[in-house]
């Protein structure tokens, strides 16, 4: 058996697959990014626009969405939840599931403020991707999330 003959194959199949893919990926229409972009932090929040958002905010700028008692979702697992979450957050459960806790208690046009555990969290993100292609257009993402919020001693809860 020949094996030097077996991993130059592999080596040519695998490279030629790779070529192929980034040259098609760069010729659709609907290319695929090759890096994630990286959101924008909102400078000033206007909540009258009927443009869609999806911004990062600050502590400060989390603390006045929560006193306007705009509905907050928590990303991560349940278990980090129930230690202690932002009050009266939504947890993240399953995806259809959120999205009916969400619709039944406001518009898909309203303000969601989306947080995770601290700000190297990308889940955070991940689920304000995900609630955008569902439809929602007001969509904060708290980067500082749960270790900036406890900290400032703000609102929380936990489940025993």
């Amino acid at each position: 058996m020949n094996f030097k003959n077996h991993i130059f194959q592999v080596y040519i199949i695998l490279s030629l697959s790779i070529v192929i893919s980034l040259a098609t990926n760069l010729i659709r229409t609907d290319s695929i990014p090759l890096l994630s972009k990286t959101l924008e932090q909102a400078d000033n929040i206007e909540l009258d626009t009927d443009e869609p958002v999806l911004l990062t905010i600050s502590l400060e700028q989390a603390k006045e969405f929560y006193e306007k008692n705009t509905l907050f979702l928590d990303a991560r697992d349940e278990a980090y939840y129930n230690k202690g979450h932002i009050k009266g957050a939504l947890k993240n459960i399953f995806f259809m599931e959120l999205l009916f806790n969400i619709e039944s208690r406001q518009s898909k046009n309203k303000p969601l403020v989306v947080y995770c555990g601290d700000p190297g969290c990308g889940d955070s993100e991940d689920l304000a991707f995900n609630l955008q292609d569902a439809g929602f257009t007001k969509l904060y993402v708290f980067k500082g999330g749960w270790l900036e919020w406890s900290a400032a001693n703000y609102p929380s809860e936990s489940i025993k």
